[in-house]
């Protein structure tokens, strides 16, 4: 186990290395991306300043649910965004089974040489913005308070990880998959404000089937002390972690079934 993890962080570390190969590149994007989620996260809170609140959410409470959805986000793409965007483009092209001859497992090896570091500076970003909005809410800091904060995040990233993972298991199946990065851009947006201002079902949807809720809207009312559970008990506030680490686990064996319906292009 020990040699394993050595290997794979060793094969993160030459990833980074090659990213960071091109400075001046690696900083432009880098920068590039901080001010396009600093702007957004700058208009979302005169938004909601504008409303006053959303159903009862305050500005800064509405920040907490970006920064955890962005935090979490990062995470999870960090390690699975190359699979996410490239997995489909290499079924269809054959590439897929040069990961079939490696060492290791399949989805190891695709996430070991897909590790992006750019993903780090955002979730820095997005830990700065946890601060501002605990500090603005006059949250009590303690060690429990950084324990809950730490939890929610890696539950996020985990159920957001499952999600990348399961649109990714698609490809095994389409050709083309149109379950896609842009998808997955595209519905992330719903956790960013909260979930009781959409219809029952999409709670219920969120809650359950794809537990997107527990990437911010539980775990932040954990830490604010806001109760709006909708149809739900207040203990969902605290499942963020085992939620998500259930559902990463589900997606995985997914990924592992769908695996198995591989066929090479014989390229």
């Amino acid at each position: 186990m020990k040699k394993t993890l050595a290997v794979l962080f060793l094969y993160m570390r030459v990833k980074a290395k090659g990213k960071y190969e091109y400075r001046a590149a690696f900083w432009l994007d880098a920068l590039s991306f901080l001010f396009g989620y600093g702007a957004q996260t700058l208009l979302m809170v005169l938004l909601t300043q504008k409303f006053d609140t959303i159903n009862g959410w305050t500005p800064f409470e509405v920040m907490l649910l970006y920064a955890y959805t962005l935090a979490s986000y990062t995470l999870a793409n960090a390690l699975l965004s190359d699979v996410m965007w490239s997995l489909s483009r290499r079924i269809r092209t054959g590439d897929f089974d040069q990961t079939l001859t490696k060492p290791m497992k399949p989805l190891t090896y695709e996430i070991v040489t897909g590790f992006s570091p750019y993903y780090f500076l955002h979730f820095f970003l997005a830990l700065g913005m946890v601060a501002i909005g605990v500090t603005q809410l006059h949250v009590t800091v303690t060690p429990l308070t950084i324990l809950q904060i730490a939890c929610g995040i890696l539950g996020g990233a985990c159920v957001q990880g499952g999600v990348l993972l399961l649109f990714a298991s698609a490809s095994f199946f389409w050709i083309n998959n149109p379950l896609t990065g842009n998808f997955y851009t595209n519905i992330r947006p719903l956790i960013e404000y909260p979930i009781s201002v959409y219809p029952k079902f999409f709670q219920v949807l969120l809650t359950t089937l794809i537990p997107l809720a527990f990437v911010s809207f539980y775990p932040v009312q954990q830490i604010s002390g806001r109760q709006d559970f909708g149809l739900f008990p207040p203990v969902v506030r605290h499942l963020s972690l085992p939620v998500g680490i259930a559902f990463l686990l589900i997606a995985y064996a997914v990924f592992a079934a769908a695996s198995k319906h591989y066929k090479s292009t014989g390229s």
